[in-house]
């Protein structure tokens, strides 16, 4: 119940979500302010504009960093959300690359430069999933990829990044590892550091997919869109787990 919760509540405080409320409280009082308020809110998160400056603020702390530049370490984590969508065929389900899949290819670069011995792929699979867990797909990809086997490590199943940090916590104090290579998306960075360090889990951060290099900053960014609307409800949700989990940590002291 509270996964869902935690999965709900992101999409309920979403812009969308709002405007949805905003028309809800317009039809029920028969008022005209809340449908200048939805209107107005709906207008700006989709306008190109807005969603390039909350994902450029997102990505603020974490820049490109090249291969080179990143110290050794134990093992290369990498974090799940690479998995999209399906295929449905009559004799099996076909798993589709998501928007995150550079994080799967940084992990294989990284392991290629020499930079760790191991390679770990978290096991993400919500209760609700017909698919197999998320990490079984990437290893067996990255064999395909001339990774070998033994050189592969996958946690248990998981939910969430808190989920992912104990896991990969337990993994190590079993495998006698000492410091990671964290590799999830540029915006998602700031949240994994923190909950994996909260684990006790020594990391060095390298981010990846970058959602807001290459804007050109023309007269398009002013044209509300559905692209617009989806990209900035997809960093407000990011906000909104920083937050939850903030909230968290400062309950707990």
């Amino acid at each position: 119940m509270m996964l869902v919760l935690h999965k709900l509540l992101p999409m309920i405080v979403s812009p969308l979500g709002l405007v949805v409320g905003l028309l809800l409280l317009s039809v029920m009082f028969r008022r005209r302010t809340p449908i200048v308020l939805a209107l107005g809110l709906l207008l700006i998160s989709s306008l190109p504009l807005t969603a390039n400056l909350i994902w450029k603020n997102l990505e603020a702390d974490h820049p490109y960093q090249p291969i080179e530049s990143v110290e050794p370490a134990d093992a290369v984590v990498v974090l799940s959300g690479i998995r999209g969508g399906f295929i449905r065929t009559e004799n099996r389900i076909i798993p589709q690359w998501g928007e995150a899949t550079d994080r799967f290819f940084a992990g294989v670069d990284l392991w290629r430069a020499e930079k760790a011995p191991l390679i770990v792929f978290t096991q993400a699979k919500m209760p609700w999933s017909e698919l197999p867990p998320e990490g079984e797909q990437l290893a067996k990809r990255a064999i395909a990829m001339g990774i070998p086997g033994s050189r592969i490590l996958l946690t248990g199943t998981v939910t969430n990044t808190a989920d992912e940090a104990s896991e990969v916590r337990a993994l190590m104090d079993f495998s006698g590892l000492e410091r990671v290579i964290l590799i999830t998306s540029s915006f998602h960075m700031p949240r994994a550091e923190t909950l994996f360090k909260r684990a006790g889990v020594e990391v060095i951060p390298y981010p990846t997919d970058f959602r807001s290099t290459g804007v050109g900053a023309d007269w398009r960014i002013f044209i509300p869109s559905a692209g617009g609307l989806n990209k900035s409800s997809e960093g407000i949700r990011e906000y909104i787990g920083r937050l939850y989990y903030w909230i968290k940590s400062q309950a707990r002291n």
